[in-house]
């Protein structure tokens, strides 16, 4: 925005322009102020707010210590055990057994 020619404003306007600037600093130095009391804080994790781990930062903790989200439990070898049967109340209606 261009700053309005100073040779054409009456001395009225130019009060108000001043006023006007005055207002805009004090809410800009205010806003200042509040952002510098944020410097010096830390930011929010899941060690120090109600932030879940899986919003942490990436590569930054939090959350499980040392565990990785990709390692997986190897897979075991063996033989593998045969599917359950059960014996409960519906088996004895559908095959006729009292």
């Amino acid at each position: 925005m261009a700053p309005p020619p100073l040779h054409v404003l009456t001395e009225a306007e130019k009060n108000d322009l001043l006023l006007a600037q005055y207002e805009m600093i004090e809410r800009m130095a205010a806003r200042i102020s509040e952002l510098e009391a944020l410097v010096g804080k830390p930011r929010k994790t899941s060690k120090n707010s109600h932030i879940p781990p899986s919003k942490d930062d990436f590569g930054k903790g939090g959350g499980r210590g040392g565990k990785s989200k990709g390692s997986k439990r190897p897979s075991r070898e063996g033989a593998h055990r045969p599917p359950a049967r059960t014996g409960g109340a519906g088996t004895a209606l559908a095959t006729g057994i009292a």
